[in-house]
């Protein structure tokens, strides 16, 4: 003899299941924002120590250190914005947009931040012509934002960066001379954060398609065929 579930018992589930994932939700925001406190903290001494006299190797470790906290800095945002775009509390506004304004606005915030690292970064962007999305300008950037700030964290020295534009064809082009992003893919789930600018890019219906030849990676972002 089969049983019958319940309306009830349905209904039970349901709720219980949300209110895992709601759960889930607020120990991963609340563990994001505890983790900021110790890792400023970490990071004051960090500077403290860089100006102490060190020997080479002690400036050397004390800099992967950093770069290491800064690594722990992004991992607990991109956490912090996985759990409002899982919870759908980060707005998505979309708008048709001049794409050349925006990637050049964009790009320029990343200028300093390339040339203490010693990269050559070179924004190779039309003048007069453009091509219009539609787009929600603060995903963009945080897609864009994710990219370089892995250019950052596994750039070599006198890295050479462009970023530039194919009207025609309409893509935003990112090449990285140096940048072994091999083990990194929108699929791989290797990184939270290209998972969160995956999401992005499929909503507003565009893509990242990557490739590969000797020490050089290649980025197109494109709409979506």
């Amino acid at each position: 003899m089969t049983g019958k579930h319940h309306p009830s018992h349905h209904f039970h589930n349901k709720w219980e299941q949300s209110s895992v994932e709601s759960l889930r939700r607020r120990v991963i925001a609340n563990l994001s924002h505890d983790l900021r406190t110790p890792l400023t903290i970490i990071r004051r001494h960090v500077f403290k120590l860089g100006n102490e006299s060190l020997s080479a190797d002690g400036l050397t470790s004390l800099k992967n250190i950093d770069h290491q906290i800064m690594r722990l800095n992004d991992l607990t945002e991109d956490l912090l914005t996985y759990t409002r775009i899982t919870s759908r509390k980060y707005a998505f506004q979309p708008i048709k947009m001049d794409m050349v304004y925006l990637i050049r606005h964009a790009a320029t915030n990343w200028y300093p931040l390339f040339e203490e690292e010693n990269i050559h970064f070179d924004v190779n962007l039309p003048d007069e012509k453009t091509f219009y999305w539609e787009v929600d300008p603060s995903w963009i950037t945080r897609v864009l934002d994710h990219l370089f700030h892995h250019i950052l964290r596994h750039s070599v020295e006198e890295n050479y960066v462009e970023i530039m534009m194919e009207l025609q064809q309409e893509r935003i082009i990112i090449t990285d001379k140096g940048l072994d992003m091999e083990d990194y893919s929108y699929d791989s789930g290797a990184d939270i954060g290209f998972l969160i600018s995956n999401y992005m890019l499929q909503k507003m219906k565009l893509q990242a398609l990557f490739s590969f030849s000797d020490n050089v990676a290649i980025v197109e972002i494109c709409k979506s065929e």
